[in-house]
């Protein structure tokens, strides 16, 4: 059977060793810990990937090269400040019909 080192497996998943670290640390996927070092099955690596993808999860992952990311968001907009609060309270003003401030 097939044991990784905890770089090993970050390379094997894709993502950054302190990520996987915690992952470990909060039993999110199995690994041991025998001396100073984590140690990860192939099979426990396998398994966490398959159940990503029962869960749908499939977003693109920081520090994996193979994969060309074209995901974007196409909903953003100006966040915070006073301005927005304003607005905020006149728009629930308005669709309570409520006189404001203004």
């Amino acid at each position: 059977m097939k044991t990784y080192s905890l770089e090993e497996a970050a390379k094997f998943l894709c993502v950054s060793e302190s990520w996987l670290g915690e992952l470990a640390r909060g039993r999110k996927i199995k690994a041991v810990k025998p001396g100073k070092r984590w140690v990860f099955l192939e099979k426990d690596l396998v398994d966490y990937l398959d159940a990503l993808y029962s869960l749908g999860v499939n977003t693109p992952q920081q520090g994996c090269d193979e994969e060309d990311s074209s995901w974007h968001c196409t909903n953003v907009g100006t966040r915070g400040g006073l301005a927005l609060r304003l607005q905020t309270e006149n728009e629930y003003a308005a669709l309570l019909g409520l006189k404001t401030k203004s």
